[in-house]
Formats: C-alpha cells, structure tokens, sequence
C-alpha cells in the first residue's frame, strides 16, 4: 500500500479553520526548544486565519507552559491561541472533586518522587479537598509522578516495576495525569518512560487506572470548548496533528477531528529508524492510523 506523505504541515493544512497541536515531538523538541522553522510556520497559520491550540500531555500547568515558549519566541496570541495541558485538566477535576470513585479520607500517596526539571505535583492540589499523605495504607487513591532515578529520566521500565507492582497491591485507584508512555528529552532528545508506561504496568497487574490527558475524551472535549470561543464549534473542523498514535491519533479521532502524524520527529520516527516507514505505520490499528501524515512539522 503506498501511503501519501506531505512534507509538513502547510501543505495539509488550507481544509481546516483550526489546528491542534501536540507539543514535544511536533513542534517542540524536549530540551532544545522548538524545531527550525516551526516558530515561522505558526505565525504563518494564526496570519492566514487558523485558530491553532497545543494540548499537551505535560503534567505542567498550562501558565508555566505558555511562559516557557514566550522564553523562546513563541507568543500566545501570535503563534498560537491557547495552549492546554494534561496538568491543566487534572487540576480542574481535583478542585471540582470530580474524582470518579470514593475518597472517604480525601488523602493521595505519591508513587515516586518530584522530579528536579519539571513543577512540583502540589500546585494541582492547590484548592482542592484532597491532602497528600506519606501513609500508604490510609490514602483513597495513588498519584503518579513523572518517572526517574535520582534524577535522570529513563529508557526502561526495570527501574519502576517493583515498586508499581508492590503499590498496586493496596488495592486503591491510580491516577495517572499523563497516559504518554514515552516522551522525546534531551539533547539529542531520546524516548524516556513517562507515567503512561507505569500505569500500564499498574492496570496489567490488576489495578484500576483513572487517566486525565489524551486520548481521553475530557482533554478532546476541552479543547474543543476553547476552539468555541474562537468560533470553531465543530471537531470536524479541527485538525490534530501528533507524534503518538495511541494519544494524539486515537483521541482525535474518537472525538472526530481529522488526524495528521509526523514521522521525521518525536515517537513514531523511534519506531520508524527500527521498523522502516511502511511497517511502523501498518503496525498501528485502525484507530491509531492517522488519516494524513507529514515529515515534518515545518519546511
């Protein structure tokens, strides 16, 4: 089967008022910022017209997000319309104590520690009924951070699998804020585990797993309410462009917007320098198979 390839995202993207965006893979490249000429082609796509919105999987709150690309050019409102992060939705549901199982003690654990690049957990707390306890044993639900030993992210899971399958023994919920497995970091930027593949292990061993960020369809959902206030009320009008099939591609289109996958960056270029362009893309199911795909983001 021969697969129609564009060469970034201008060439794609005249058929729709609106494009989301996934963030590190896509335009932004883990500890380097964003990638040449992504910065002139979203100027490009706000001056023709385009509603274009970020929703990332980042634990982050959307605030700290949008002063980290205002550091490096990248202005809301100039580039970009708003920008909403997994972080962003769990800390609404926290405040609003839409938690979808009892919490008779309103206490969270944390499975893992803070990890020193990125923001603290405790901001999306901040307001909320709910009270981080050191005590495993009297604590409603588990709350998963953002993997890594002494500080350095990870390529494998070996280093978290003890300790996830000994918590999943409690027998209490986990939330998991980022369902990524893996995310691009460094210079160059590598696949390192995020929470998505701790969860996975979480639920295979038995456990219930409440997640907050793509593919979900809250995070399609409120995105699409920021679209409507821009004046894009339909999802068919909305093009997700990403990296990962099981997040970006799989929500988008289980919230019916059209699909785009990059393939020169982020996690399907890993998948492609093992398996080639053809394999790595008939390997995805259905509802992973975006409905376009580009090299690149930008020229």
């Amino acid at each position: 089967m021969k697969i129609a390839i564009a060469s970034c995202l201008e060439e794609i993207a005249s058929g729709f008022p609106a494009i989301l965006l996934d963030a590190y893979g896509v335009f932004w490249s883990g500890g380097m910022g964003p990638y040449p000429g992504a910065k002139e082609t979203m100027e490009r796509l706000v001056l023709t017209g385009k509603k274009v919105g970020i929703l990332s999987n980042t634990t982050q709150l959307s605030a700290k997000e949008i002063a980290k690309l205002q550091s490096h050019g990248l202005i809301l409102g100039k580039h970009f319309h708003f920008y909403l992060t997994s972080g962003e939705i769990a800390k609404e549901i926290f405040s609003q104590g839409k938690i979808p199982f009892p919490t008779l003690r309103k206490k969270f654990w944390l499975l893992g520690k803070e990890h020193p690049r990125f923001a603290s957990h405790k901001p999306l707390f901040e307001g909320s009924c709910y009270e981080e306890t050191s005590n495993l044993e009297e604590a409603d639900f588990i709350y998963l951070s953002i993997p890594h030993v002494n500080g350095e992210d990870q390529v494998t899971i070996d280093h978290f699998q003890e300790e996830v399958l000994r918590v999943q023994k409690r027998g209490i919920p986990l939330i998991c804020p980022n369902p990524d497995k893996w995310a691009h970091e460094g210079n160059p930027p590598r696949a390192v585990v995020r929470q998505g593949s701790l969860a996975a292990l979480f639920q295979e061993a038995g456990g219930d797993v409440f997640y907050t960020g793509k593919p979900e369809p809250m995070a399609y959902l409120a995105a699409m309410e920021h679209f409507a206030s821009l004046g894009i009320s339909k999802p068919e009008n909305v093009l997700m462009v990403g990296d990962t099939p099981e997040t970006d591609i799989r929500g988008a289109k289980r919230a019916h917007m059209a699909s785009c996958l990059v393939l020169q960056t982020g996690i399907m270029a890993d998948r492609i320098q093992k398996m080639g362009v053809s394999a790595a893309i008939s390997a995805c199911p259905d509802e992973d198979t975006a409905d376009l795909f580009i090299e690149k983001f930008a020229k």
